[in-house]
């Protein structure tokens, strides 16, 4: 076994590595998810109030937590293009997290070329290069969750509680940490530190002042989201209760997101665990299974939250994005697992090999196939996009009916100009007139996407519907298709 210190002389080689594939993709990349586009918006209202000394404090609520619209912010001041600015700062976490991977992964197993191998998978990942390229709060979050896991391996309590902060400011679910870390702490060192505690639970307490003082209520922003939640399972009925076909397609984005030999060296190292807490009695755990049980503690913590959200509806659907942050602490625990097998079965250490580098390839090129989708259909919403910036008059009374929100960010055109399914009835008469009192000028129509117009209308370029609506424009993709059709209203043809 290679025992030796970290790479010293090699870090710029690590950055090097992981760096290119990410800030090229900033530039050359689309955002992963519609969600992106709001973060742009909302970056690019908070540099403007920033470099005006506008800034106050309650500009910080909103639907998500601030952190990282604020981080993106500041360097947005000077280059001005919300854009590239929330897309850089999230390539530069990505890095971050590839070396925190690096990291973690040595210190687990004191093994170069097991830390290596391991950096190389999360640094030339698809999935984790195309969503480190993308303006969302996924990657930055990641990054803070890697580093109060390493200085919690390192017993640096505090340092691991200001991570665990920072997570806690830019996403709810690491608020869990206020109870995580001190156990952890408790079951390594028989003590707590009051300091740590304090520090994680000034974001929830920060949080709830802000949205009090913006209005009024201390819970307005879980609210707006159980709100949201609602709207959607309205909206989207097949959602709302569990079906075979809906099960399958979110376990298999599990899979293939989180990586399934991660989970399983994950659900073995847990194992190991729990067999030594049952065999310890009145003795200390031992060195090894100290060191292993932070990164499990962390794995299984956001695997059983994302667990008990989807099966609660709380998180009705499992994007891949939700598989990163299991993946990304997933992967140290593969190698300390490997490694351990390796040492009691040496006989099998080929086999088990074989079986990673398979896995780890078939994940990945379903990841890599996902992203061209993504770019596929990135392409036809832009080129929607254009079509409605190019002939939709902004500053006449109309408006654009469309429930894509990328179509919208893209297109240029300021949101009060777009109506979507939440502000119209679901039934047909309603529907129409609905558009007609809104001054809707154009419908935005994406095939099989479960909004108004694919429920009442089914297929719009086949059906019978001309006496309402006239086809002006659309756009394909071939690969994992997407369709997007524009139609001039007639609002004269409704009564």
């Amino acid at each position: 076994m290679d025992r030796a210190t970290p790479l010293e002389n090699s870090w710029s080689l690590l950055v090097a590595v992981s760096a290119i594939p990410r800030i090229v993709g900033a530039f050359f990349l689309p955002n992963g998810f519609g969600d992106a586009y709001v973060y742009i918006r909302d970056i690019g209202t908070l540099s403007t109030k920033i470099s005006t000394g506008t800034l106050r404090l309650t500009d910080l609520f909103g639907f998500w937590l601030p952190l990282y619209q604020l981080i993106a912010a500041i360097p947005n001041v000077f280059v001005r293009n919300g854009f590239y600015s929330g897309k850089l700062v999230s390539a530069v976490f990505g890095v971050g997290v590839c070396l925190f991977v690096y990291a973690v992964t040595f210190t687990l197993t004191n093994n170069r070329k097991a830390a290596v191998l391991i950096f190389l998978l999360i640094a030339l990942n698809p999935l984790h290069i195309f969503y480190s390229a993308s303006a969302m709060t996924d990657i930055p979050h990641a990054f803070f969750v890697l580093g109060a896991l390493y200085f919690v391996l390192k017993k640096h309590w505090v340092i691991a509680a200001i991570f665990a902060a920072l997570a806690g400011s830019t996403r709810v679910e690491s608020w869990m940490f206020i109870g995580l870390i001190p156990l952890i702490q408790i079951v390594r060192e028989r003590r707590v530190s009051i300091v740590a505690i304090l520090i994680m639970l000034a974001p929830p307490l920060f949080w709830f002042y802000i949205s009090w003082r913006a209005t009024g209520d201390w819970l307005a922003c879980f609210r707006q989201r159980q709100q949201y939640l609602d709207w959607l399972l309205m909206m989207n009925p097949a959602i709302a209760r569990f079906s075979l076909m809906n099960v399958l397609r979110d376990g298999a984005t599990l899979l293939v997101s989180s990586d399934i030999a991660v989970l399983i060296a994950s659900f073995i190292a847990a194992w190991f665990v729990l067999l030594q807490f049952l065999k310890i009695h009145r003795q200390k755990l031992s060195e090894e299974t100290q060191l292993i049980l932070p990164p499990v503690v962390f794995f299984f913590a956001f695997f059983t939250l994302l667990l008990v959200a989807y099966l609660t509806h709380q998180q009705p659907i499992i994007f891949p994005r939700y598989g990163l942050i299991l993946f990304t602490l997933g992967l140290p625990i593969l190698a300390w697992t490997f490694l351990r097998v390796k040492k009691r079965n040496p006989l099998w250490v080929r086999t088990i090999l074989i079986g990673i580098i398979l896995i780890c390839s078939f994940d990945a090129s379903i990841q890599f196939a996902g992203a061209v989708s993504a770019i596929n259909q990135y392409h036809a919403q832009r080129a929607a996009a254009d079509y409605l910036r190019h002939h939709f008059d902004p500053n006449s009374n109309a408006r654009i009916f469309c429930d894509d929100g990328t179509v919208r960010v893209l297109s240029g055109i300021p949101e009060e100009k777009f109506v979507t399914s939440s502000d119209v009835p679901r039934e047909l008469g309603g529907f129409l007139s609905a558009l007609k009192s809104k001054e809707v000028e154009y419908l935005v129509f994406v095939a099989n996407q479960p909004t108004t117009p694919n429920r009442l209308f089914h297929d719009l370029e086949d059906g019978d519907y001309g006496q309402w609506f006239e086809h002006q424009f659309n756009t394909y993709t071939q690969f994992l298709p997407m369709e997007i059709w524009v139609y001039r209203f007639h609002a004269e043809s409704v009564k």
